[in-house]
């Protein structure tokens, strides 16, 4: 059993239907691993919703998407992960994002995989990542 972390970019293409990660997901869950979001990742997703042509339509999809996952909370070990993690990446000369620093940090305090396409996150020690949007 693997827990994964999914950053933006994975619920969207989940969202939109995507085969390459749809298949990927029911596959997993049929081995009885688990996915979730960090709450930073709930705030992007909150964000698209509000700032799209289709608010409500996009609302009602990221609430449906909500049932189907666990919401790791950004909590005290994961802020000081944070820390650790902005300091090394400050020691190596390769920063990331701060929003990104935050969802390594709940995937490093809780042993969590990250699906990402996102590059800079393999800068960051400790962590797992894998990209279910390659083709």
């Amino acid at each position: 059993m693997a827990d994964y972390l999914l950053d933006t970019n994975h619920v969207s293409a989940f969202l939109d239907g995507e085969e390459s990660v749809i298949s990927r997901v029911e596959s997993a869950r049929a081995s009885r691993d688990r996915f979730g979001i960090s709450m930073t990742i709930l705030g992007e997703l909150y964000f698209a919703a509000y700032a799209s042509q289709r608010r409500e339509v996009n609302l009602a999809r990221l609430l449906g998407v909500l049932d189907e996952v666990i919401v790791w909370e950004y909590d005290h070990r994961a802020a000081e992960e944070f820390g650790r993690i902005q300091a090394e990446q400050k020691a190596k000369g390769l920063p990331i994002p701060s929003a990104d620093a935050q969802i390594a940090a709940v995937a490093r305090a809780h042993g969590l995989t990250v699906l990402s396409r996102d590059h800079h996150f393999s800068f960051v020690s400790g962590i797992r990542i894998e990209n279910w949007l390659q083709t």
